[in-house]
C-alpha cells in the first residue's frame, strides 16, 4: 500500500485507491463504465448494472459491499475479471488489476466519476446514468472527452468535439489534436475544440483521441448507408 499517494488521510484515499466502504445499497446501479489502460483501451464505454448479493473480491466480507454500487457493475461489466486486496484497517479494497492489466511503478488504478476524480470508494458509489472512468495512471493526467453523435450517414460528414478536464472537471476545448479511427484519414481539431469527419464505409466506427496531458478517449458512431 502506497501511502505517499494518499493526499489526504481519508477524504481522498478513495480516489488513489478505489476504496470500498461499507454502506450496501438496496438497488443496482447503472451507469457507463470506460476503462483505459496504461497503452490501449481496455473497454470502450458500456453501460453497466451493479449486481444482487455483496462483492468479496480480495477477501471483503460478506455484507461490507453491496453489489448495487460501482464496484457490482464492475464486476458484472469485466465478467469477475479484476482483482483487488481488502485492507480493514481502511476499510476498504486496493484495485490491483482490471481485465488482466496490473499498474506499473507509480501508477494505479484512479476512479473519475463525470471526468472528476471521485471523493468515493466504488462501494461507496450508488450512481444513475453518470459516466465511471478506470484508468492506469500515475494521477497526473485527468479525463478527455470526444463528443460525437450516436449515428452519422455513409459518405456525409458530421461534427465531433474534444475538451480536456482539469481537477474541478472543468472542461475547454482542446485544439490541434488528431482524430484517427477507422481508417480515415486523421483529422486535427481546430481552435474549438472540433473536426469534421467523413467516413464512407458502413457500421460501427470507433474515434480515438489521445491529447497531450490527458488520458486518451474515444467514442462509437454508427454509420449506416
Amino acid at each position: 500500500m502506497h501511502y505517499r499517494r494518499i493526499p489526504a488521510l481519508l477524504g481522498a484515499i478513495a480516489v488513489v485507491m478505489a476504496l470500498v466502504g461499507a454502506a450496501p445499497a438496496a438497488t443496482p446501479s447503472t451507469v457507463t463504465i470506460r476503462i483505459e489502460g496504461s497503452k490501449k483501451t481496455l473497454l470502450l464505454s458500456t453501460s453497466a448494472t451493479g449486481e444482487m448479493g455483496s462483492i468479496t473480491q480480495g477477501g471483503t466480507p460478506t455484507g461490507k459491499c453491496s453489489g448495487a454500487t460501482v464496484a457490482g457493475a464492475l464486476d458484472r461489466v469485466t465478467h469477475h475479471n479484476w482483482t483487488g486486496k481488502y485492507y480493514a484497517s481502511v476499510p476498504g479494497i486496493f484495485v490491483t488489476s482490471i481485465l488482466g492489466e496490473k499498474p506499473a511503478g507509480n501508477d494505479y488504478w484512479a476512479l473519475f466519476v463525470n471526468n472528476k476524480s471521485s471523493t468515493k470508494g466504488i462501494c461507496d458509489l450508488t450512481l444513475y446514468g453518470e459516466q465511471v472512468l478506470f484508468a492506469d495512471s500515475d494521477g497526473s493526467h485527468y479525463p478527455a472527452a470526444l463528443t460525437t453523435p450516436q449515428s452519422a450517414t455513409a459518405g456525409h460528414p458530421f461534427t465531433v468535439q474534444l475538451v480536456g478536464y482539469n481537477a474541478k472537471g472543468k472542461a475547454k476545448p482542446l485544439a490541434g489534436v488528431s482524430i484517427t479511427g477507422g481508417g480515415i484519414p486523421a483529422v486535427k481539431t481546430n481552435a474549438h475544440g472540433a473536426a469534421s469527419i467523413t467516413d464512407s464505409h458502413h457500421g460501427n466506427l470507433v474515434l480515438r483521441a489521445a491529447p497531450t496531458g490527458y488520458l486518451r478517449t474515444e467514442a462509437l458512431v454508427h454509420v449506416a448507408g
